[in-house]
């Protein structure tokens, strides 16, 4: 009960399967705290959450915390989550601490390079249309640190001393410091120049280009069956009626809760073992009514990219056989020889050496196994690509080299991406367009400027306002939702959002509402915006 478990007495007998992610960390917590600890040591709690659960648990931390008189070690590579939650911030690079800080401080002005590095590669929508900064090299494995500085090899602003001497603590301020030879007595201190905030938007826009993938009242219903006969006595409606089109060049956002359909759409419009109904049109082609055989040669034309660089990978085939697979399947290149030179050329257009090819999945790093599955990827050729969560198992530095390289590939091979994230400060640098999805409905799409900057629907304004920034003086409205994502087997009657919404009408429960256009790009699923009505407000 102390965690925020409703009716927490029912729910003892319960299993882990029965539990949502959510609810999940709530007992995890819950268990913390049994012993009535003096410090709580929260490894990544909120990882693996979407942006609505992660402030709900972040919350429930900062008031057990007030209440028990608790101390919290967070260990986080979410900076957003450091500045919301910290008062103190601790920077560890190759087994040490290089910079501790009071969160103001730290946050005003970061002093150690690798600080300002992490600072430097955060995605945002100033950075669009620009390389996000990135670094160099490779953290020094354990046991093999280097003799001077352990980030000297990386270090943009390196010099003799750091290559020989190990850097001392140097005191800044009272309860600010830092290990750097940058900052000894007597040294001028190197900071890194801040991105200039004139770099600009990439403004997204309306240009005519090829529809590449056009999706039409798409649903997926899996059938719940029961008793000795299996009869189908209800339906899970995991995707019920979503459409969109995606054009060439363009990436679109799915974003949304976890549970809400996003993942399944994937699947979906590249037909992986689901029951799809509906349009589902590739370059003009229908796809929902072929054959596994029919399918097959259109398979190089749509690729996955999945959320786990460490799972996705075979760890028994050599590198080249895991980037070849593809090829061999559907019978590109007929000889061994072309496709050795083929994956050679892959692996070069991903940032990683040729003889990268004869290694094994469990010798890279976790960045250089994306690389490697992003390779695979575009071994076939496709058109069109679905990113699914491609960077949430990455921390901030690796994260804007695939970033990076995603908008690198994009500019290059005209692809197009859906890609499927809760990431808000990816979807601000990346995407063109953003759908909003919501208990497997569209609720609103649009540009993503008009999305992120004017978003109409309450449930779009309660998913922006849980986004936690990287400014601890930052000050924001939080929206806080209502009860957990209702059932897809059992959903609501009406708007589906109504029992959690702020602002529901009492037509909101009864009907659900009608696709209105807010502007020729921007739409809206939403009783407040009637489609016969005034739109502009």
């Amino acid at each position: 009960a102390a965690v925020g478990i409703a009716d927490a007495h029912r729910r003892l007998d319960d299993y882990p399967f029965q539990l949502s992610g959510g609810m999940k960390q709530r007992v995890m917590i819950a268990m913390a705290l049994a012993g009535d600890p003096r410090v709580l040591i929260a490894d990544e709690p909120t990882t693996a959450l979407d942006v609505t659960i992660q402030a709900e648990i972040l919350e429930l931390l900062r008031r057990l915390q007030a209440e028990r008189h608790m101390g919290m070690l967070l260990i986080s590579h979410d900076l957003g989550i450091v500045a919301a939650m910290a008062q103190r911030v601790g920077v560890m690079y190759a087994g040490e601490i290089v910079e501790s800080a009071p969160v103001a401080a730290f946050f005003a002005a970061p002093l150690h390079p690798y600080s300002q590095k992490l600072f430097a590669a955060l995605p945002d929508m100033q950075r669009r249309g620009h390389a996000l900064a990135t670094i160099a090299g490779q953290v020094p494995a354990v046991g093999a640190w280097p003799l001077g500085c352990r980030f000297a090899e990386r270090c943009p602003a390196v010099f003799a001393p750091c290559r020989e001497v190990p850097p001392a603590v140097v005191t800044i301020a009272p309860g600010q410091w830092v290990r750097c030879h940058l900052y000894q007595p007597g040294q001028a201190a190197v900071v890194l120049p801040p991105l200039a905030a004139e770099m600009g938007r990439e403004a997204s826009s309306l240009e005519v280009e090829a529809t590449v993938l056009e999706a039409e009242a798409v649903r997926v219903h899996f059938p719940i069956t029961a008793g000795i006969l299996r009869r189908v006595v209800g339906q899970v409606k995991a995707v019920d009626g979503v459409s969109f089109k995606l054009r060439r060049g363009r990436t679109l956002a799915l974003v949304g809760e976890s549970g809400c359909g996003k993942t399944t759409v994937g699947r979906a419009l590249l037909r992986l073992d689901v029951p799809v109904a509906g349009s589902v049109r590739l370059q003009g082609r229908e796809l929902t009514g072929l054959t596994r055989a029919q399918l097959r040669p259109l398979r190089r034309q749509m690729q996955m990219i999945f959320q786990d660089p460490y799972a996705s990978l075979n760890p028994r085939l050599r590198i080249n056989e895991t980037i070849a697979e593809g090829m061999v399947a559907l019978g590109l290149l007929g000889s061994a020889k072309a496709r050795d030179g083929a994956v050679a050329g892959l692996l070069e257009q991903v940032g990683l050496p040729a003889e990268a090819a004869l290694r094994y999945p469990h010798e890279f790093s976790g960045g250089q196994r994306q690389r490697i599955a992003i390779a695979r990827t575009l071994a076939v050729g496709p058109q069109l690509i679905v990113c699914d969560e491609p960077t949430s198992a990455l921390d901030v530095s690796v994260q804007a080299q695939i970033l990076n390289l995603l908008r690198e590939l994009q500019r290059s091979l005209s692809l197009s991406y859906l890609f499927i994230t809760h990431n808000f400060a990816v979807v601000e640098y990346l995407a063109h367009e953003v759908a909003v999805m919501y208990l497997g409905r569209i609720v609103e799409r649009g540009l993503v400027e008009e999305i992120l900057l004017r978003p109409r629907h309450p449930y779009t304004q309660a998913l922006l306002s849980a986004v936690p920034v990287p400014d601890p003086t930052a000050k924001r409205q939080r929206l806080l939702l209502s009860g957990d994502l209702p059932s897809p087997a059992n959903p609501p009657s009406g708007c589906h959002f109504h029992g959690r919404c702020q602002e529901a009408l009492s037509v909101c429960s009864q009907v659900y509402p009608e696709v209105s256009a807010v502007s020729p790009s921007h739409t809206v699923s939403c009783h407040l915006y009637p489609a016969t009505g005034n739109n502009s407000g």
